[in-house]
Parts: structure tokens; C-alpha cells; sequence
């Protein structure tokens, strides 16, 4: 099959060319020299470790936890339907206590109390005003 320097190989694999140097340092995968002394892993070795690169027709992308379910997710993982359902029925719970929030926010708040009640046309003084606050 072919070899493809380690430079390549992360690109075309979507990977970080550390992520396949520590790899190949700790026995992953393994990796040899080409002709010009450049560390080269066989596209073979790669399907091995990490399976169809993801420009290949035979790699398939697996469906995202944070999309809404799907007739296909749910044929291939059973399993998750119920936490599935979970998180929409939170996310809706969450949304109710947001939409409260922003009416308790936006609640005007109690008319402040007068100190000294004036009759109509009459201005408030000084001691109608000390004479409120004994009572």
C-alpha cells in the first residue's frame, strides 16, 4: 500500500502530525524510513490504528450527540434514545425557566412609599416631613 510521510498522513487523517510522532513513539503504530530519511507510515498500518481516512467513501461519519435525533441514530444506537429524550425534555425545562427569569426581570418593582402624604396643591415642608417619621 502506500507510505505517506507523517506530515501527510495527519493531514489527510484530520490529526495533529504529535498526535502520530507520539504514535509511533509509544508503539501505536508503527512507522518507517523512506529514501530520504523521512519517517513514513503505511497507509495500511493507519486503517489499522484509526480506520478509513475521512476522504475515503468507506468512511462514515458518526452522528453528532448534538443533533436531534434521526431515524438512522436511532436504528444504530438504541441504547441512546432514552438519554436522548432526556436532554430535549431538559432543554425544554430550560428554556420555561429562562422565559420566567426574563419576566421576573422586567416586573416592575413596588411604587415607592411617600413619606408624607400632601394634600392636593399643598407643597410638603420640613416639619410635615419630621412629622411623618415619628409616626
Amino acid at each position: 500500500m502506500a507510505k505517506l510521510t507523517i506530515g501527510r498522513m495527519a493531514k489527510l487523517y484530520g490529526l495533529h502530525r504529535s498526535t502520530l510522532h507520539e504514535a509511533v513513539a509509544k508503539g501505536r503504530v508503527t512507522a518507517g524510513l523512506d529514501g530520504k530519511g523521512q519517517k513514513v507510515i503505511d497507509l495500511s498500518e493507519m486503517i489499522r490504528v484509526y480506520g478509513e481516512p475521512l476522504g475515503s467513501p468507506l468512511h462514515r461519519p458518526t452522528p453528532s450527540l448534538y443533533t436531534s435525533p434521526t431515524p438512522e441514530m436511532d436504528a444504530l444506537h438504541p441504547a441512546l434514545h432514552p438519554l436522548v429524550e432526556e436532554v430535549r425534555l431538559l432543554r425544554a425545562e430550560i428554556q420555561e425557566l429562562r422565559q420566567s427569569l426574563r419576566l421576573l426581570e422586567h416586573k416592575p418593582g413596588p411604587k415607592p412609599a411617600s413619606i408624607h402624604k400632601a394634600k392636593p396643591g399643598e407643597a410638603p415642608t420640613w416639619a410635615n416631613l419630621l412629622d411623618a417619621l415619628d409616626n
